[in-house]
């Protein structure tokens, strides 16, 4: 924001003054006891002032040696601000993007992934929901009814000032409490802050303010600030647009050149928001159109993005947010180069069955169409060309399971079989060139660790030692302080080859042959920071949890043993110009040898891709009820009752979970909880 005013012209709190006289700085003064009472800049009475005048105000103590103690906290700038604060704070996800749609920004449909965009993992104001995990919204009342009301910018700076001065001084902090944002809206101001300076906030419910009674409260949905007039009037102009462009009868969402729609071009949405924007509101709506995933199954199978400009699936990741079952996508007219335009959406849509790519680089792309039909297995048009028949897709469907690596648990699920790729390059280069590999897979936000598990260390008949490990090891049992636990941790490239250029020699079991000697679970997981910057809520990974044996050897005497080992890797998408796929967290556990027990899948015939056992329907249902019930925390008895209702489909037991559990009351739903 910009400042109000020339610098000389500000006064902000904690700022050093300058003498009138010797134009020096008259350095903090210190509230003396028998000095004349003080007040707020709202007229009131200073009521950080003990009775006793002791300086136990604002104002810094002085030490012995007659310096100045460090302030307790950073202190927030009172530079004044424009009449009605900072924005106000967004209330629904449909009303917050709205309302972004009318504060502007430049661009168009072209891909923003070499444009610098800012790699920052926190929520924008669009992905925010009202009280997130650490931020707490409160409304305020009475300022209207105060002296301060008739104040430059209707008193909310001074209000501000009030909160958190008092805030601090009732709740006793040893730190300032500070409201992230704030704005008057009809009757209240509406604030942010986090939630344990929210706590401390709430306190002053009932306090007097400039001759009026406050009342504070947190915000719900129904207490929350209505739309303006004029945001409420673009929202109902976006739904006339939609209302137009969709198709009931046939289920289809026409969002087709929306540069030439005579209503958007009315509205001048083009000068007023970037193509994106106007994008997300319209899923938005449309998530708050059909409420539930049955809803949006039933009414929308078919999307039309034809003539949008678009060249990269990143513009437009709100689509498959928004209608994950999609059918049939037509984004012909387009400008998609290769199948890396569309990667994003390679772990998404997999119910996506026609998709239409003419008049678009990649339609002439060979190599491109074999990738969509990994990506998307139940594709049958591409481009008006059938790739695969209905009964080639059924065929599929029905056919046995595969694993083609070792698993163990009930949630295993490669994804076009990324991690047994992943897996049998990371061992072999980690066992003959580490540094290669780190450099490949590893960057400069990459976290590496591991420990020794202390109580299994010492291996029975064997002098080998722990040495070359126990310096590094960040077991917690023994490293306790926060310091030596930092030092442990290893994040970069640079950092990561030079710890495992202090490991020993190993030699890791070949998966393709000795399968037997590990047990992995792998399956795919959501909300990791995009390295692109342009999915702010997060991309899809992959998480891999192994087991087992590698042979290590003593640097020092040369001597060899088995040891066994544990280690989970977090991948996503690589960064532009790198290898696709990065490690976002590598946490390694080193112990004595110890054999695996039986593996689910595992077989004594020598081959990497084995078939999982036949499994009888009741033991079968016995397993689903069991993990249903520790993926949701119900009892056995609502589990089993839910996957009947569900056929016995798990995948779609579990999406009825979360849909009752949004309509249920709180009360009724606990019921069915253990």
């Amino acid at each position: 924001m910009a400042p109000s005013g020339p610098r000389s012209q500000r006064n902000a709190r904690g700022a050093t003054t300058l003498n009138k006289t010797t134009g020096r700085p008259s350095g903090i003064k210190k509230r003396g006891a028998g000095g004349p009472t003080k007040t707020d800049r709202d007229g009131d009475l200073d009521m950080d002032t003990s009775a006793g005048g002791s300086g136990s105000g604002r104002g810094a103590r002085q030490s012995k040696n007659n310096k100045p103690d460090p302030p307790a906290g950073p202190r927030r700038s009172t530079r004044s601000t424009p009449a009605g604060g900072r924005g106000p704070k967004p209330t629904t996800r449909a009303a917050d993007m709205v309302k972004k749609i009318i504060e502007g920004g430049s661009g168009n449909l072209s891909s923003r992934i070499a444009a610098g965009i800012d790699t920052s993992t926190r929520h924008t104001r669009s992905s925010r929901p009202i009280n997130g995990a650490n931020i707490t919204t409160l409304r305020i009342g009475g300022l209207k009814d105060s002296k301060a009301a008739s104040n430059e910018g209707g008193g909310l700076r001074e209000l501000i000032i009030f909160v958190e001065r008092k805030a601090s001084v009732v709740g006793k902090l040893a730190r300032s409490v500070r409201v992230k944002k704030s704005s008057i809206r009809g009757d209240f101001v509406y604030i942010t802050a986090s939630k344990d300076d929210a706590e401390e906030i709430l306190k002053l419910n009932n306090f007097d303010f400039a001759g009026a009674r406050l009342t504070i409260e947190e915000v719900t949905e129904e207490t929350a600030a209505p739309l303006s007039d004029k945001s409420a009037q673009i929202k109902e102009q976006l739904k006339s647009v939609l209302a137009v462009r969709y198709n009931q009868e046939a289920k289809l969402l026409d969002l087709s050149h929306l540069s030439q729609d005579p209503t958007l071009q009315q509205m001048e949405m083009f000068t007023q928001a970037t193509p994106e924007k106007l994008f997300k509101a319209f899923m938005v709506i449309m998530d708050d159109t059909f409420k539930t995933a049955q809803a949006k199954r039933d009414g929308v199978i078919s999307i039309s993005l034809k003539g949008n400009n678009i060249d990269d699936a990143a513009q437009i990741m709100s689509l498959a947010d928004t209608f994950p079952d999609l059918i049939n996508l037509d984004l012909s007219g387009n400008q998609f180069k290769d199948s890396k335009a569309l990667r994003k959406w390679s772990n998404r849509l997999r119910k996506l069955e026609t998709l239409l790519l003419n008049e678009n680089p990649v339609a002439t792309d060979q190599s491109s169409a074999a990738e969509f039909m990994k990506w998307w297995p139940r594709l049958q048009n591409l481009s008006n060309i059938q790739v695969r028949s209905k009964e080639e897709v059924e065929a599929a469907a029905q056919g046995p399971k595969v694993f083609p690596i070792p698993q163990f648990g009930s949630d295993f699920r490669d994804v076009n079989r990324i991690g047994e790729a992943f897996i049998t390059e990371f061992f072999g280069l980690y066992d003959t060139d580490r540094q290669s590999l780190a450099a490949k897979y590893y960057d400069d936000q990459s976290v590496f660790s591991f420990s020794v598990m202390v109580a299994q260390a010492h291996i029975p008949g064997s002098s080998l030692t722990w040495t070359d490990y126990i310096k590094l090891s960040r077991n917690h049992v023994k490293i306790t302080t926060q310091h030596a636990r930092y030092q442990r941790l290893f994040v970069g490239t640079g950092l990561v080859q030079n710890a495992w250029s202090k490991f020993p020699p190993t030699r890791h079991p070949a998966l393709a042959t000795d399968f037997t000697k590990y047990i992995i679970d792998c399956h795919p997981m959501t909300g990791l920071a995009d390295p692109t910057g342009q999915s702010p809520g997060g991309v899809d990974g992959m998480i891999i949890t192994m087991h087992g044996e590698f042979e290590d050897q003593e640097q020092s005497t040369q001597k060899t043993a088995r040891r066994s080992f544990s280690r989970t890797f977090i991948l996503g998408p690589g960064l532009p110009g790198r290898h696709d796929i990065r490690v976002v967290s590598d946490l390694l556990q080193l112990r004595a040898y110890a054999p695996l027990p039986a593996q689910t899948g595992a077989s004594d015939v020598p081959t990497a891709t084995i078939t999982a056992p036949a499994v009888d329907a009741a033991t079968q249902q016995e397993q689903m009820t069991l993990e249903l019930c520790k993926q949701t925390g119900m009892t056995p008895e609502y589990s089993k009752m839910c996957l009947e209702t569900a056929g016995w489909n798990f995948d779609q037991a579990l999406l009825t979970f979360n849909e009752k559990r949004a309509s249920l009351p709180a009360d009724a739903f606990a019921q069915r909880l253990m």
